[in-house]
């Protein structure tokens, strides 16, 4: 049976709602890997009054506006970030079944299709679930590194691009250009890492599924967008600043619930919930320090502190989907700018 066998809509629609599900289970991760927490247990619950939360109270995306955003139980109010994951994931799961499915090419096989599908959805999870816990915690946790990069290199004789030899050259230069240059030469020779490690271990994930050509590309535009971000974030007034070893708590979200009797590591998800109660602790940076002076004057210096985990994750799926074309563009941004 060939991949163009099915009705596209048909195709979308399975692939989108499995997408929103697999978003709630990825919100489940992105609040309990940081802390440790089994992403299994405990059963759903709401985070404020420990009332159990009935599975048809769960649905991913349309829960939440159901809800109103607040629980039923006791109103407590729900973070709207995870109306987001799951909608953003579900988006990019539309996205991958166009890319690897819909507008595959002709002759590919139906198992192919849902393969490659799969296996870069799991790809594009990782991503999602990194970016968030960076954005929260300023650290990208190893539960999805390490076996991102173990799957990507695993599947990578089986899938059509970029080759096992890519993938485990994209997989080495990933770690090794970030490790080498940005970690221990950065450390040396001024006494603070340039990047964390965490993103020295992401970027092996993406080398992994995409190959080297993606490492440079994701790096390169990565920075480049950081450095956008890093200007707003100056000219705005909302970095954050300290000093790159301060452990001062910064405002996170309390326990999310997790449906009851859902599978989560083999079967549907459940939409999880929280409140803004709890407090957690800003570990380590993971972009380089931008030195800025305060808005006051000359009284002091303020480093401005964003993750860099979400610009890697933004360049890999940039790459991922438009990478041909936004190679091109950046080589021709660059000789314009060339003198």
């Amino acid at each position: 049976m060939l991949a163009a066998d099915l009705a596209p809509a048909f195709v979308y629609t399975v692939i989108g709602v499995l997408g929103a599900l697999f978003g709630s289970f990825f919100n489940v991760a992105i609040y309990r890997w940081p802390r440790g927490m089994s992403v299994v247990t405990p059963p759903s619950h709401c985070p404020s009054c420990g009332a159990a939360i009935p599975p048809w109270r769960n649905l991913p995306i349309l829960g939440y506006f159901m809800l109103r955003g607040r629980t039923a139980c006791c109103g407590t109010r729900l973070s709207p970030r995870y109306v987001l994951v799951e909608t953003l994931t579900a988006a990019l799961a539309l996205a991958l079944a166009r890319r690897f499915w819909v507008d595959a090419p002709l002759g590919t096989s139906l198992a192919q299709a849902a393969f490659e599908t799969a296996v870069y959805f799991a790809f594009v999870g990782g991503l999602v679930v990194a970016t968030f816990v960076d954005l929260e915690w300023m650290e990208i946790p190893d539960e999805v590194s390490l076996p991102g990069s173990a799957l990507g290199l695993a599947t990578a004789p089986l899938r059509l691009a970029p080759g096992a030899a890519a993938a485990a050259y994209g997989a080495g230069l990933g770690f090794l250009l970030v490790q080498v240059f940005f970690v221990w030469t950065y450390e040396r020779l001024f006494g603070r890492r340039g990047m964390g490690e965490g993103d020295s271990k992401l970027l092996m994930m993406i080398g992994a599924f995409l190959g080297w050509k993606a490492v440079l590309f994701a790096l390169i535009a990565g920075s480049m967008q950081g450095l956008v971000a890093a200007a707003v974030s100056l000219a705005t007034g909302r970095g954050r600043a300290g000093s790159t070893d301060d452990d001062s708590p910064v405002p996170a979200e309390a326990e999310p619930a997790v449906a009851p009797g859902v599978p989560h590591a083999a079967g549907l998800p459940a939409n999880p919930h929280e409140s803004d109660a709890a407090l957690a602790t800003d570990r380590h940076v993971a972009l380089s320090d931008i030195e800025t002076l305060r808005p006051s004057g000359l009284r002091g210096v303020a480093r401005l502190r964003i993750p860099f985990g979400p610009f890697l994750a933004l360049g890999a799926l940039e790459y991922l989907f438009f990478g041909p074309e936004l190679v091109r563009w950046y080589f021709d941004l660059f000789a314009r700018l060339a003198p």
